[in-house]
């Protein structure tokens, strides 16, 4: 029992110190240890002194997998199969499919479904700062024609509470997390479900 008591004393140190240790050196390597992910997310959008919220879900892999699923008013669901990006719009009912390109890997998507060679060549962590149980880490794109200014992204007790960034257009978007698990998601929970009746284009 004793051991037992050591063992599980040991754990926690060991969380612990994980969680100080985050830093700008090996915050990617931390992001990219999460395989999978799904969350719902509320994401509020600024612009021109203008505020938008809007509900919605999303789940990716590292395989370049993931399916964003928006609520109302947007009606849209916008999913990938690590080669080709649909984008369905029930209002219109329409579904375009095109091929993936790298705006996808550059965008808040790719922080979830980009491999780690990928996020290191796409991202650079410039800062993170921590406050008690609080840690924030801002990363800048590598590429100079990214249509991401910076982003940043903020761990409660080592787990991903929200992500926030401001695009080309001076767009500032946040997204807070609730209900995100880091489990397995099986590749059939990427799939899309295609209504009946819908238009489709192929770009």
């Amino acid at each position: 029992m004793k051991k037992l008591f050591v063992f599980i004393l040991s754990l926690s140190f060991v969380n612990v110190v994980f969680s100080i240790d985050i830093n700008e050196s090996n915050f990617l390597e931390f992001l990219s240890s999460k395989e999978f992910i799904s969350a719902k997310f509320i994401q509020t959008t600024n612009n021109n002194y203008q505020e938008r919220k809007i509900k919605g879900e999303l789940k990716a892999n590292r395989k370049g997998m993931f399916k964003v699923v928006y609520g109302e008013p947007l009606n849209e669901i916008i999913s990938s199969n690590g080669h080709q990006l649909f984008r369905l719009d029930k209002e219109i009912e329409q579904l375009d499919i095109s091929s993936i390109d790298s705006t996808v890997s550059e965008s808040p998507i790719g922080i979830f479904s980009s491999n780690p060679k990928e996020l290191e060549n796409i991202f650079l962590v410039t800062e993170c700062s921590s406050e008690g149980n609080l840690l924030q880490c801002l990363l800048e794109p590598k590429l100079a024609n990214s249509f991401l200014k910076f982003l940043s992204i903020e761990l409660i007790n080592d787990e991903l509470n929200s992500l926030t960034y401001i695009d080309t257009f001076d767009q500032t978007v946040s997204l807070y997390f609730l209900n995100l698990s880091w489990k397995t998601i099986l590749d059939e929970e990427f799939l899309l479900d295609i209504p009946e009746g819908i238009d489709v284009i192929n770009h």
